[in-house]
């Protein structure tokens, strides 16, 4: 237990060493925030209802998107993808350590330190645009919540892994990282708006992929837009994606690993 605390202590003040840094990319997200906020302010104008929601399940949709891209969309193993091609894995390969456990225990620190501040900007932007929180209509829709952000976030912890094991192969996973990370999944998993106001053939592609499952079903639990039986069946396809990358990156970060040459500086 020790040897993890020790983890969690040195993963904090990695992030603190430089306090500028992580000001300005806390102010980044805020000011990220707020203006998608005040877009979809704009978009509504005088109205109450587009596109089948109405402005306070849009807006609360936006605020969730931003607590959830810290407990979800947030994973400190794409520094893995840096340690192959430089050789620093090495160091870590000598430790007593389970590599699994070691970027895992790093992704609570950093999920726990994103909570903290994303609470507090979300208090600051509700009060700048002043509108009540749409909360879960019982108390069944809220564990049904709870179960799939867990299981989001541990399908994300082991999607990214899986991306950053494959810099045992290739000489940098940044262009596959961009354009799965950014592109695909924050588009995909409904990060920037909620993906069932794009045309119903697209949507019913998008609900063949893992990305959804990340961001926009949670919320849409959440907002009370899925039945029981509908949660369920969300709930049980996103534990086979769980299951899929786990047993992915898992077999990757073995053969990874046996043809590791340590190259690097």
């Amino acid at each position: 237990m020790s040897k993890y605390l020790q983890i969690i202590r040195i993963t904090f003040q990695e992030y603190f060493e430089y306090r500028l840094n992580f000001v300005m990319w806390r102010f980044r997200n805020l000011i990220s925030f707020l203006t998608l906020i005040i877009f979809w302010l704009a978009i509504y104008g005088e109205k109450d209802k587009i596109l089948d929601y109405q402005r306070s399940q849009l807006l609360t949709y936006v605020i969730g998107v931003a607590f959830l891209r810290g407990i979800v969309l947030a994973s400190r193993s794409v520094d893995l993808a840096g340690q192959i091609r430089s050789g620093e894995l090495t160091k870590l390969l000598l430790q007593p350590l389970k590599i699994f456990n070691f970027w895992f225990i790093r992704d609570l620190t950093d999920k726990a330190l994103n909570i903290f501040f994303a609470t507090i900007e979300i208090i600051i932007v509700s009060k700048i645009v002043n509108f009540s929180l749409v909360l879960p209509k019982n108390s069944t829709d809220f564990v049904i919540f709870v179960v799939l952000v867990i299981l989001s976030t541990l399908l994300y912890f082991y999607l990214s892994f899986f991306i950053s094991v494959l810099a045992f192969w290739t000489e940098d996973v940044w262009a596959t990282r961009w354009l799965l990370g950014i592109v695909l999944l924050e588009l995909f998993a409904g990060a920037y708006f909620p993906i069932d106001i794009l045309p119903s053939w697209l949507v019913r592609i998008i609900y063949w992929t893992p990305f959804p499952y990340l961001v926009f079903f949670p919320l849409k639990i959440w907002l009370g837009q899925a039945s029981i039986n509908m949660s369920i069946k969300i709930i049980l396809i996103s534990f086979c994606w769980l299951i899929f990358f786990f047993v992915l990156a898992s077999v990757l970060w073995k053969k990874g690993v046996k043809n590791y040459g340590a190259f690097g500086g």
